[in-house]
């Protein structure tokens, strides 16, 4: 968790509230419909070499700067960094000295129940979203590696323990950012990360995913 979100809704929102150029066209970032780890979504960063916000294309799992194997050779589940030990995990660590990402998002998912075998609706899917209608975001680390398919650029979304709604189906949750946190979260400027966002979940009727949500 979150292993599973919508994305595009807010990318004008995005643009207007930090002033980013005009928006690469949206066919770039794959899956944006329904993003899973390892498919593609648009991001927000800070140019390193410009300082400029702008949109960019990039892949669902972190890989680290420093991993030059194989794409199809890197196995680790990189698509959540804990708040708790981001600071000390070298896959992370960089990135959250370095490289914040803004994630913009129309919702994410989350599946409450056991998994029983043979069963696959028996366990409940939920829609999750902001609560007091503002724009949803995540606050997210990125990278980019220069693999042997060529350079990836790559993100992957904070968690934390979960809030007063999202506790009633899970344990952890993804770090939500309001829109007047957005900008001083990428220039790298102090943000309060514990802070829970009002969240408003809803139940849909739906099969598990083929790699469900883990936080």
């Amino acid at each position: 968790m979150c292993g599973q979100f919508e994305a595009l809704l807010y990318l004008n929102f995005l643009k207007n509230t930090l002033h980013l150029p005009d928006l690469p066209d949206k066919v770039e970032y794959g899956h944006t419909s329904r993003v899973a780890p390892s498919d593609g979504a648009p991001i927000v960063i800070e140019n390193p070499e410009t300082g400029r916000l702008e949109v960019i294309p990039a892949r669902f799992g972190l890989i680290p700067h420093w991993y030059s194997g194989s794409l199809k050779d890197w196995k680790a589940s990189t698509f959540n960094a804990r708040l708790d030990t981001v600071a000390e995990k070298p896959v992370f660590k960089g990135a959250w000295k370095y490289r914040h990402a803004l994630v913009p998002a129309d919702c994410f998912h989350e599946w409450s129940g056991a998994k029983i075998a043979r069963h696959k609706n028996a366990r409940q899917k939920w829609r999750i979203t902001r609560g007091d209608n503002q724009p949803l975001a995540f606050a997210g680390l990125w990278d980019c590696a220069n693999l042997l398919e060529g350079e990836i650029w790559s993100f992957t979304l904070l968690t934390r323990e979960a809030g007063p709604e999202m506790s009633a189906i899970h344990d952890r949750e993804p770090v939500v950012l309001s829109p007047d946190q957005w900008d001083n979260w990428l220039r790298r400027r102090p943000v309060d990360l514990t802070a829970n966002a009002p969240l408003k979940l809803t139940t849909e009727s739906a099969a598990i995913p083929a790699q469900s949500a883990l936080f």
